[in-house]
């Protein structure tokens, strides 16, 4: 009989038990130490957090503020929300910028802060450009935007809209010939926005301008505003700048202009 010698040899040894059960609570300590680790890191990081938002060595002792005309430097700051003593850090900038914005004269805003204690506030305010009646008066800005109620606070010689309604509202073409129109009134010189007393929004006719003086009303309908304006220019100018007597002056067919005069005065022979 052959006795296989070699298989006591290649028989695997069974590793002792002490050695196994230290290896196994080896592991078992280093995965408990991690597990305590994680919530251990974030209550350290929360203290710490805390520490730093709460500390008075970092409270706002000064805050300065660019651009606010119309809007008090009261009222932005307490639009941002930011307060003396306050942390510097216990606030969010973006946040502070979106509560600023949500100030009917505010356009834009920026937040920054100065460490030690000083915050800096610089806003954009909305360019008012007409007065609009509606249920109400209303504050219309250079981009057309209607963003609050006037007031008496807001007395301001500026040009009263009328006519808007909501077919103006859906009609992209009026809305952009009103911008143009208020936009060449504006920045020409001459006869410019402060000397309009009204301007009115017809959806078939287009627009109408009143003067500031004598209330003559302009027909100038839809586009090329600046062209009609210089011949308007043209026609006062060949009277000596004397509106008097005019009550309409239809320049919608550019060049060529038909003045309506008032009817009492051609009774009466005025000077025409």
């Amino acid at each position: 009989m052959r006795i296989n010698r070699g298989a006591r040899r290649n028989k695997r040894l069974k590793e002792p038990f002490l050695r196994r059960a230290k290896r196994f609570f080896a592991c078992y300590l280093k995965l408990t130490l991690v597990i305590l680790a994680v919530p251990l890191a974030g209550i350290s990081g929360f203290l710490a957090y805390r520490e730093v938002t709460t500390t008075k060595y970092l409270a706002v002792t000064s805050v300065k503020i660019t651009g606010a005309n119309h809007a008090s430097k009261k009222e932005v700051l307490e639009a941002s929300g930011i307060g003396a003593g306050q942390n510097i850090l216990s606030f969010s900038v973006k946040g502070a910028e979106e509560k600023l914005k949500k100030s009917p004269w505010i356009f834009s805003a920026s937040v920054k802060r100065r460490y030690p204690g000083t915050v800096d506030i610089l806003i954009q305010e909305r360019v008012p450009a007409a007065i609009v009646r509606m249920d109400g008066l209303f504050l219309m800005d250079v981009n057309g935007a209607i963003f609050k109620k006037a007031s008496h606070e807001d007395a301001m010689d500026l040009p009263v809209i009328t006519g808007l309604n909501t077919d103006f509202m859906r009609s992209g073409g009026l809305q952009e010939g009103f911008m143009e129109l208020l936009g060449v009134l504006r920045t020409r010189k001459g006869f410019n926005a402060q000397a309009v007393s009204e301007i009115h929004i017809d959806p078939v006719y287009g627009f109408s301008i009143y003067t500031l003086e004598d209330g003559v009303r302009l027909d100038v309908g839809m586009g090329n505003f600046e062209e009609k304006l210089i011949n308007f220019e043209r026609v006062a100018g060949s009277r000596g700048g004397v509106l008097q007597g005019i009550e309409t002056m239809d320049l919608t067919r550019s060049p060529e202009a038909i003045v309506r005069f008032k009817s009492k005065v051609l009774k009466e022979g005025g000077a025409i």
